[in-house]
């Protein structure tokens, strides 16, 4: 019996512990809160996006008005705002102060007899560079064409734009200096963007021509200063 009381004791303590959700109901009542808030802040939002789009019309109706009434307004801000950039550089041929050396000299004949052309810009400084190191003798040899005589002009009072090369430099406006030299009648290799020796020069005389390059030799002789 006391086995049976105690088993009886415990039982009943046992029911005692079960517990209680009384959170449930708060739970919903929170979540149904929460939801209305948000409710609330997407229609101030979007009555935030109409009100910026009113707004928006309505200045652009301003504008619309100004530029009817004042056509000269903005277009006069817009110029103070940004002025236009002006470059004015009149044409002056480069003058080469250096003697040609004999193979400079035996170069520029050679160049000459192969048909090879040196396009180039007075405002280039790789292409006067290259015109001193063949010098003033070897340049009155060789045939230079000026992709910029008429000078470069942008926004400048009483001259016409002038911002890309002449038209006899089409084709030719990569990279300057550009030598060219004919390889056979229908074709032409050359070399752009570099300044070269007499010694370059005349190996690429030699590849227009088709005889072929000892490289070895070449290299190996080379004057590197």
């Amino acid at each position: 019996m006391i086995a049976a009381a105690a088993a009886q004791t415990t039982t009943t303590k046992t029911k005692t512990i079960i517990p209680v959700r009384r959170t449930s109901r708060r739970s919903t009542k929170t979540m149904i809160v929460a939801r209305a808030a948000r409710q609330q802040q997407r229609e101030q939002s979007e009555e935030a996006a109409v009100m910026v789009d009113r707004r928006r019309a309505l200045m652009g109706g301003l504008a619309t008005l100004v530029a009817v009434t004042q056509p000269n307004a903005i277009v006069l801000a817009e110029e103070s705002a940004t002025p236009k950039k002006v470059v004015a550089v009149p044409y002056t041929p480069y003058v080469v102060t250096s003697e040609s050396s004999e193979e400079a000299l035996a170069v520029a004949k050679a160049l000459k007899e192969a048909g090879a052309r040196l396009y180039g810009a007075f405002w280039c400084e790789n292409c006067n560079k290259q015109k001193e190191i063949l010098g003033k003798e070897a340049m009155e040899i060789i045939d230079y064409v000026e992709c910029f005589p008429n000078g470069v002009y942008q926004n400048a009072e009483g001259h016409e734009d002038v911002v890309k090369p002449d038209g006899i430099c089409e084709g030719y406006t990569s990279a300057w200096p550009l030598w060219v030299v004919p390889k056979g009648e229908d074709d032409e290799i050359g070399i752009q963007g570099q300044v070269k020796k007499p010694r370059e020069l005349q190996r690429l005389i030699k590849e227009a021509k088709g005889e072929k390059v000892d490289l070895v030799k070449y290299f190996t002789t080379l004057d590197m200063e």
